[in-house]
């Protein structure tokens, strides 16, 4: 099979050309970025896997519907229109969108909508994550993805409250949300349910990109040979 890595200069991209040329499944792994452009692609890749930024999705997104080619999208961030445009994409093509793609982070997902299922509201809910001080977008897109999961657990939207400053008594029944950023951490995300007799607490640590960029090759494989539609990783890992 053959591979397009949309963002091939980025930490991720070199992390996933490293993996896919170590790995005898692919036959071909080619990469675009900001220097090389999709007219510049030599073999018509089976699937694309984007780890970019969200203002660049619309051209890749345009690239693999013309072409008729799966997409993995790792890419964080996105706003309201860009979620639009891989919506009606994945009409005509099939599409794995995932905010992470630990097997670990995918089952702390799994795990936070049982807890707060369980404990409805009973605790207080708080989620922390940290990354590197390079990270552009905060929240994360595996917190968001948290407390998602939390909210789908308690079959309510609650109120976020990001960060707290000066005279701001917890409100009942908000969602704490926090980001941290510093040195070159790759990851770190809990989700904290706090009582007054006990606190629950789901820590999931990323200790090496690695752990990514496997999950989004595997993702790759998946993806290749399946039905337009929306994807993510709890198809690929079986967790439904």
């Amino acid at each position: 099979m053959n591979l397009l890595i949309s963002g091939i200069s980025g930490r991720m991209g070199q992390m996933l050309f490293k993996l896919a040329t170590e790995d005898v499944y692919w036959n071909t792994v080619e990469g675009v970025d900001l220097n090389r452009k999709l007219d510049d692609i030599v073999v018509k890749p089976d699937v694309v896997i984007d780890f970019t930024h969200p203002t660049a999705i619309k051209d890749i997104l345009n690239y693999s519907v013309e072409n008729h080619i799966p997409m993995v999208i790792g890419t964080t961030g996105f706003e309201a229109k860009e979620k639009q445009l891989i919506e009606e994409a994945s009409k005509t093509i099939p599409i794995l969108q995932a905010t992470n793609m630990s097997l670990g982070m995918n089952l702390v997902f799994s795990l936070v909508e049982q807890v707060a299922a369980v404990l409805k509201g009973k605790a207080d809910i708080e989620v922390i994550e940290s990354h590197h001080n390079r990270k552009m977008d905060a929240p994360s897109g595996s917190a968001v993805t948290i407390v998602e999961s939390i909210e789908k657990g308690l079959g309510e939207t609650r109120k976020h409250a990001h960060g707290r400053q000066g005279q701001c008594p917890r409100e009942k029944g908000e969602i704490g949300i926090h980001a941290i950023r510093g040195g070159n951490i790759v990851g770190i995300h809990e989700a904290s349910f706090i009582n007054d007799l006990e606190t629950v607490k789901i820590t999931h640590e990323a200790h090496d990109r690695a752990v990514f960029a496997e999950g989004a090759l595997e993702a790759a494989k998946y993806l290749i040979g399946k039905p337009n539609g929306m994807y993510n990783m709890k198809d690929v890992l079986n967790l439904k």
